[in-house]
């Protein structure tokens, strides 16, 4: 049976420990500084499985924080090896860093390999640590670990491994990262994509106007209508679609934190979008020879 691991929540430690064992200094420092010029993605609820992985960093996810947002993480299954008898578990946890912290956590690595001392980002001032695996010796394989914000940022979430001699970790990994709403509701859309839901609505109803003005000019002007102009119809009818299900995938994943399988019809979508898009532009740029005979 497992045994879990529990870990209130908490803020930023605000000492160094010292006794993690060190990972090659080189793969400390690149990756947090390639994750922080990396774009911000839409979040949601997120299940991964993570097997036999020895990177020294995971990244999980990325979002945008407003004030009483908050993070959580839940593992079961958890597993290590090989399993050295001195291995620290406290050198295996997740972390939320502020992306513009990323230079600050880099310059702490550089001062430590400087004078000679072992470095793990769990150790950091400038992390907040969500979960460890202090039980880990004991064979625990399950826990899960939260964290109530208090300033608005944008946080990355990683997984951070600074044991010795390649430590593999298996895991199943459940993420959950939202906001709060004025009326305490969850909101599972990064702060500045919370509107996103009701823009995209307005952006549907925008391009049915223009489809029904369009339809009224051919309809108007059929004696002159060619098939490109329908061509031209079925774009605008193909990208208010994917308009109407990128509002009903956001407000799922506002609401849920899962899109629900709007997703599939926003790629469905957008795919003939494309097509359409590309063949009226190179019917129009080439005057449409090539398919003149074919249309007319």
């Amino acid at each position: 049976m497992d045994n879990h691991i529990s870990k209130k929540t908490k803020h930023v430690p605000s000492l160094f420990n010292n006794g993690h064992p060190q990972p090659p200094i080189l793969f400390l420092v690149l990756p947090l500084i390639l994750l922080s010029f990396l774009p911000g993605a839409t979040s949601e609820i997120k299940k991964t499985f993570i097997e036999s992985d020895s990177r020294s960093f995971i990244l999980f996810e990325q979002f945008g924080f407003s004030p009483g947002g908050a993070s959580s993480v839940s593992i079961s299954g958890t597993s290590v090896h090989p399993h050295p008898p001195n291995l620290n578990p406290s050198s295996l946890g997740f972390i939320l860093v502020p992306n513009a912290f990323f230079p600050f956590i880099a310059n702490e690595s550089f001062s430590a390999e400087a004078d000679h001392r072992s470095y793990c980002p769990l150790s950091s001032r400038f992390v907040f640590t969500l979960l460890t695996f202090p039980d880990l010796n004991q064979g625990s394989s399950s826990g899960n670990g939260s964290l109530a914000l208090a300033a608005a940022d944008e946080y990355s979430l990683l997984f951070v491994n600074c044991a010795p001699g390649g430590v593999e970790v298996t895991m199943r990994v459940r993420t959950e990262m939202y906001n709060l709403d004025n009326g305490g509701v969850r909101d599972y859309l990064p702060a500045g994509k919370t509107k996103l839901p009701g823009i995209y609505v307005g952006l549907f109803v925008a391009y049915a106007a223009f489809l029904a003005l369009w339809v009224r000019v051919c309809v108007r002007q059929r004696a002159t209508v060619e098939r490109i102009h329908l061509v031209m119809g079925a774009l605008l009818l193909f990208k208010g679609l994917k308009m109407l299900c990128a509002a009903e995938d956001m407000w799922y994943v506002k609401r849920t934190g899962t899109p629900h399988g709007w997703d599939v019809a926003f790629y469905v979508f957008g795919f003939f979008k494309g097509i359409l898009l590309f063949t009226v532009i190179v019917l129009i740029g080439t005057g449409w020879s090539f398919l003149k005979p074919y249309l007319q």
